[in-house]
């Protein structure tokens, strides 16, 4: 990998074969530290994406939303915020979804619509086509294995309306030279504490051509897409917004070390 690279020890890392998480779920304690570490009110990572997706999708105040394993629900407070007016938060863990609600639920304006809902993700027990769009956000890196990642997205397509969509945004698995100057860059703006536990997200993350495999197979899927993950153009204010986060590197994120994954439904 050359030696351009020692500084983050990156080529001890075998990024072209998968190497899961320990587990899908965060014991008690993990959970309690992510939204310690990551729920703070400064944070531009879920600000961002929701800044995305209202772009992407520009009648969110007409959409249901899943906020699919939503963790603290940054994600869907995000896209309240910016006018959305049902979202469903859904997580494995109870702390996790009791919190994202809570703070959804305390910020919520008068005719904005508020849910949630607690299960294994490859198995929500909600009807066909509950919800317009879909969204899940660095989460699926956690599943064990291709053929979950497979169940969740069918999952995932079952809940969306005939001609609805299904966003996924998360880390990807990469040897490329640009996602490998990318990742040196982002672990240089990461607290030095964090590097040892955010390298292998990516060993852990699924690569575009596994994504590739677990969608082709979905009968429901009329189109998709699969990318890397692009800056997005900010406003004065959103940029204003952005350098307030203490974690520089959330706005790295949006470069090929991440990807996006847009999926249709078809049309019955």
């Amino acid at each position: 990998m050359g030696k351009e690279f020692d500084e983050f020890n990156l080529e001890s890392f075998n990024f072209g074969n998968r190497t899961p998480e320990k587990s899908e779920i965060f014991s008690e304690d993990e959970a309690l530290t992510y939204i310690d570490k990551c729920d703070y009110p400064e944070s531009a990572d879920d600000l961002l994406l929701a800044w995305e997706i209202a772009h992407q999708f520009t009648n969110i105040g007409e959409m249901r939303i899943l906020d699919a394993m939503c963790g603290p629900g940054r994600l869907g407070r995000e896209l309240l915020n910016l006018g959305a007016q049902s979202v469903t938060f859904h997580d494995g863990h109870k702390t996790m979804l009791k919190h994202a609600r809570k703070e959804a639920l305390d910020s919520v304006r008068e005719n904005q619509d508020v849910r949630s809902v607690l299960s294994q993700v490859n198995k929500i027990p909600l009807p066909n086509g509950s919800f317009d769009l879909v969204v899940c956000h660095n989460s699926t890196h956690q599943l064990s294995s291709v053929e979950r990642l497979r169940d969740t997205i069918k999952e995932f397509l079952r809940l969306v309306k005939p001609g609805g969509f299904v966003f996924i945004a998360d880390y990807q698995r990469n040897f490329s030279k640009e996602f490998i100057k990318a990742l040196e860059e982002r672990l240089r703006h990461t607290d030095p504490d964090i590097v040892p536990l955010l390298v292998p997200t990516f060993t852990a993350a699924f690569s575009k051509e596994e994504f590739e495999s677990a969608i082709s197979l979905q009968s429901d899927a009329q189109r998709w897409s699969i990318t890397d993950a692009q800056q997005p153009n900010l406003t004065r204010n959103m940029r204003q917004r952005v350098n307030l986060d203490r974690n520089t590197g959330h706005l790295m994120d949006f470069s090929p070390i991440s990807l996006r994954v847009i999926i249709q439904k078809k049309n019955i």
